[in-house]
């Protein structure tokens, strides 16, 4: 079960995430933007031999993208953070 992210408080590191087009990632931190001050994600791929570290600012995460089957999150929590709540 996913669920949708709504809150920053969601994006702790650990979280992992499921990327609408179905790859899983893991959360390591939170940013500032430095040129729009506004707050940013920080997150790995869990597939793959590329250790790289990503980052979108934090609205793309609420985002909603259209697919052929309809609108659907583009990133959503599959499992919470240790010791956190979803």
């Amino acid at each position: 079960m996913t669920t949708p992210i709504t809150r920053i408080e969601q994006l702790t590191p650990g979280t992992v995430l499921r990327h609408y087009k179905g790859g899983l990632y893991t959360v390591t931190g939170l940013c500032r933007i430095e040129a729009t001050l506004a707050t940013g994600v920080l997150y790995q791929p869990m597939q793959g031999s590329e250790q790289v570290t990503w980052m979108r600012p934090f609205a793309e995460f609420t985002d909603r993208v259209d697919t052929p089957q309809g609108p659907v999150p583009r990133f959503a929590v599959v499992q919470a953070a240790p010791g956190e709540a979803p």
